[in-house]
């Protein structure tokens, strides 16, 4: 009976200190077991976040001319960025995530980086001029706000990565037999960097600091690339290498540090080059994937402060879904935030405003068949969230034919409504 009552306080004791989320923990990790604390900073000041994110594939036609098969031309490339920013301050956005890194590449002239196929072609050309240098000059004189968004581990195929100059350090690791598979692994045709080894997580980071420190950024945004498998074979070397040190982690804790590290590395680097610049992680809506599949610890990095400024789940779900509705992940994510340090972006998708299905949603498959105005009573419920800074959209190329400067037919209703509303309120 005495053990059966010690049991029932515990587990009281941990509801509480979880405010009611328990459901919400994984099962392997329990939540802070006092509150956590920071130095002394104020709040983030995040609010009345709007932003859109500008992908790679948003701008691949801007950047380069198919036809001739060189980068376009600067006179070109200009008008277009411009139009594309315009509207994006028109629409009632005023930020812009700007993808400067996608695989491992860049796209502007890089000391860690190559020159990305998607700027110029493939790996080994050099660029004629530097259009991420036009895009944030262009967006601060439309008085938007600008990130720079990276992709950390992701790299490319050993295609393009044999096309790379042999200054970069992606390339050397792949040319070496003793790193090709430590520090630079395949997974699925793609390499992947590995960010148990410290040389890796720095290079992640001086890419990071180069783009905040070249460019007059107003942030550092890093999305949902983790750890793309499970399996041991991944990082074999350097878990055997830190049990052998008499730790006792298992892989997935193990892996769990060292995103950790990169990220609070990060984050005091992002603070170093500017304390003004805000820095953020778009993780995806299903919590427990990220957190055992992707081994991203947003658990600690929304209940202490050095690791982010905000938390930009990926909420491409609509309200019907039947497994992971929009409101449910939406709390989901506010209640893992346990400090003020620490903000809440929600992001949305016009992707299945597009599509018109959603073949994973169980019974909500044709909500997006059914209303025009979907995307907009998610806005409307964001805009009740306590804690909520801000939304941002994925992506351009759902609102306009980035190339023609076209509406897009399909999604133009669910736009208008999604406007309506997001131009009616502040965060």
């Amino acid at each position: 009976m005495k053990k059966t009552l010690i049991f029932l306080l515990c587990f009281i004791c941990l509801l509480t200190a979880c405010n009611g989320t328990l459901h919400n923990w994984p099962n392997s990790t329990p939540c802070p077991t006092t509150s956590p604390t920071g130095p002394n900073v104020s709040p983030c000041k995040i609010d009345n976040f709007k932003a859109m994110w500008l992908s790679q594939f948003d701008l691949s036609d801007i950047y380069f001319d198919h036809a001739s098969g060189t980068q376009q031309d600067i006179n070109i490339f200009t008008e277009k960025i411009t139009f594309i920013l315009s509207n994006i301050k028109k629409l009632g956005f005023n930020t812009v995530i700007l993808q400067i890194r996608p695989n491992g590449d860049s796209m502007y002239p890089s000391t860690y980086y190559p020159m990305s196929k998607y700027v110029v072609g493939k790996y080994g050309n050099t660029s004629q001029y530097d259009p991420v240098a036009i895009t944030v000059d262009l967006a601060h004189s439309l008085e938007l706000d600008i990130h720079a968004w990276i992709n950390p581990m992701r790299t490319s195929s050993a295609k393009d990565i044999t096309g790379a100059n042999n200054n970069y350090l992606i390339k050397q690791w792949y040319e070496d037999n003793n790193l090709r598979g430590k520090y630079l692994v395949e997974y699925n045709n793609i390499f992947y960097l590995n960010p148990a080894y410290e040389q890796v997580r720095q290079l992640i980071i001086d890419g990071a600091v180069e783009a905040l420190t070249k460019y007059d950024f107003d942030g550092l945004h890093m999305d949902d690339y983790f750890y793309p498998t499970t399996e041991s074979y991944f990082d074999r070397d350097a878990y055997e290498e830190y049990i052998s040190s008499g730790e006792k982690a298992t892989i997935p804790e193990f892996r769990r540090l060292n995103l950790n590290k990169l990220v609070s590395g990060l984050f005091k680097a992002v603070k170093d080059v500017n304390p003004d610049l805000i820095f953020g992680i778009s993780p995806s809506g299903i919590i427990n994937t990220v957190y055992n599949q992707h081994c991203a610890d947003v658990y600690t990095w929304c209940s202490s402060y050095g690791y982010i400024d905000y938390i930009c789940p990926q909420v491409y779900f609509g309200l019907k879904h039947q497994t992971y509705d929009f409101a449910s992940v939406c709390n989901t994510y506010r209640n893992i935030i346990k400090t003020e340090h620490v903000r809440l972006i929600i992001g949305m998708s016009f992707g299945k405003a597009l599509s018109k299905v959603d073949n994973y949603a169980g019974s909500g498959k044709f909500e997006w068949q059914e209303s025009d105005d979907i995307m907009a009573r998610c806005f409307n419920y964001t805009k009740a969230l306590d804690g909520c800074a801000g939304i941002c959209v994925f992506c351009y190329q759902y609102f306009y034919n980035p190339a023609s400067g076209v509406p897009v037919e399909e999604t133009k209703q669910e736009v208008a409504n999604f406007i309506y509303a997001m131009q009616n309120h502040r965060f």
